[in-house]
């Protein structure tokens, strides 16, 4: 999860149906099966948020990739989640299983259109107990993915602090970090990244956190 310049990443980021159910099985199944594949151990089952069961082990290099979402909230705008889509990858780096992130922000308009330039995050080295930190470059949001003040573009530098446990569709986090325009100061945040079949599958609420009810409304 190259999770560098995360588009402003989020600059103040700070600041369904039975066949959406099979397709997430198969994306489960297409995992594991690689998994096998590799002759890797992916860790923890997904019994809990980001794949974290009673014991959280990162999965094997590789194991992990395809098209996701990174959908990220600050604190002081609750519910307001910043959306990005790209590429995530699960590569190897110095003998352990890394994470990186290629990514454009989306449009606030439909949550489909890509906006900005792309941006790659990472690869950072996930730790052997499934925990990693991101730090990004500074970089600037365009304000039409701005979901907090719409139009307005916002330049931040943010670090994701996330656990990736086993193989799962769904990872989460918390965000620190600083906000130079429109405003200045510190931020903290949320994180979410699920993984989707393509950007025409997003879910019509996206997660921006670890937290159960921690999902964007409906556009």
């Amino acid at each position: 999860m190259h999770l560098g310049p995360a588009h402003g990443l989020l600059a103040f980021a700070l600041f369904a149906s039975a066949s959406a159910c099979a397709d997430a099985s198969g994306r489960f199944q297409a995992f594991e099966d690689r998994r096998v594949e590799l002759g890797g151990e992916a860790g923890a089952s997904s019994s809990g948020v980001g794949g974290a069961g009673a014991e959280c082990r990162p999965p094997a290099p590789g194991v992990v990739s395809g098209p996701a979402l990174l959908s990220l909230e600050t604190s002081t705008s609750p519910g307001a989640a910043i959306l990005f889509f790209g590429q995530l990858e699960t590569p190897e780096l110095d003998g352990k299983t890394a994470v990186e992130f290629t990514y454009k922000a989306l449009a606030v308009a439909d949550r489909r259109t890509e906006v900005g330039e792309p941006l790659v995050v990472g690869p950072y080295a996930i730790g052997d107990d499934g925990k990693f930190d991101a730090p990004t470059a500074e970089s600037t949001l365009p304000g039409s993915a701005n979901a907090i003040l719409p139009g307005v573009p916002i330049t931040s530098q943010l670090t994701l602090h996330g656990t990736i446990c086993g193989v799962s569709d769904f990872y989460c986090g918390t965000v620190t970090g600083t906000v130079s325009a429109p405003v200045r100061g510190d931020t903290t945040g949320n994180f979410g990244i699920t993984l989707v079949e393509s950007v025409d599958d997003l879910p019509a609420r996206p997660r921006y956190g670890c937290a159960a009810d921690a999902l964007a409304p409906e556009l």
